[in-house]
């Protein structure tokens, strides 16, 4: 079967997409993507496919998977049998290898990570009686933001890359094709990034690359797992919490500027994507900005 193109929703600005899962069962396509791939597993237990190789995971497992590298993670069958006390529960950590390598290159002390991300299109696991205080430092990530969340995520490829444990899933580097979707979805991207401000219709979106709404919804959710109302509600609700951040915006000028017409739709958006309603946000964030001040 040939390997989907799959685009990974990262947001604008966002150099580190953090990605907190309790599934069913994992996205089970085989799939590549332009990003790399850390993904630490909480939960659940299975196979992971790189390239032609297969290998088991189970809890506690740490899984590297590089640009462009066709890979699937599938659970045991019982997992697709509808029995609600499984879970497949992970944390995904998505970035670019172009955009650590420009910043490494200028850092000679960061030789080796950058070797390890070379070896990484691979695929690379290290089991779970050595990933117990990476782990950790993984699930901080999801709680961090910006700077702080890259400057973990350096130590954490620093540890990784000094580990003897890890080894290879793929003797060889896998062959992929079909790259022209991902032109598609970036031009989707750029569209939604460039006017989340504005009514964006799905006929709008779908005709960016000539398809029919339906055939466009299927095109869109087989590629980034998500529906295209959720890519939106991401972008416009990260666009918020740069407003509210930045301190000059109260919060009906912030949903004005984001697209919404309405307040109660943004402020129930706001509080699933955040857990937090717009007022909480603001005040959380003025609070640590001047306990930084006063420091």
């Amino acid at each position: 079967m040939e390997a989907i193109c799959f685009k990974v929703p990262r947001l604008d600005k966002e150099t580190v997409r953090v990605e907190s899962w309790d599934l069913p069962y994992f996205y089970d396509m085989v799939h590549f993507h332009e990003e790399c791939q850390l993904t630490y597993i909480l939960e659940g237990q299975g196979i992971i496919k790189v390239g032609e190789q297969w290998e088991t995971f189970s809890e506690g497992d740490l899984i590297l998977i590089g640009k462009n590298t066709p890979h699937v993670l599938m659970h045991d069958k019982k997992y697709y049998e509808g029995n609600a006390s499984l879970h497949a529960r992970a944390i995904s950590i998505f970035f670019s290898k172009d955009t650590f390598h420009q910043v490494f290159n200028q850092i000679p002390e960061t030789a080796r990570i950058e070797e390890f991300l070379e070896q990484s299109q691979f695929g690379i696991r290290i089991k779970n009686n050595e990933t117990r205080r990476i782990g950790e430092d993984l699930k901080q990530m999801v709680r961090l933001r910006q700077v702080p969340r890259i400057i973990l995520f350096m130590k954490i490829l620093d540890m990784i890359s000094k580990n003897p444990q890890y080894g290879f899933i793929s003797s060889s580097i896998p062959h992929v094709s079909g790259k022209e979707d991902n032109i598609k979805l970036k031009r989707v991207f750029d569209h939604i990034t460039k006017n989340f401000d504005k009514r964006i219709t799905l006929e709008e979106v779908a005709g960016l690359i000539n398809l029919t709404p339906t055939a466009f919804c299927r095109f869109f959710k087989l590629r980034t797992n998500k529906t295209f109302s959720q890519f939106l509600i991401e972008v416009r609700i990260n666009q918020a919490c740069k407003m509210l951040s930045n301190g000059n915006f109260n919060v009906t000028e912030t949903f004005f500027s984001c697209g919404y017409n309405n307040s109660s739709n943004f402020h129930r958006h706001f509080r699933q994507q955040t857990g937090l309603t717009p007022s909480e946000y603001k005040d959380q964030v003025m609070n640590k900005h001047n306990m930084a001040e006063s420091a």
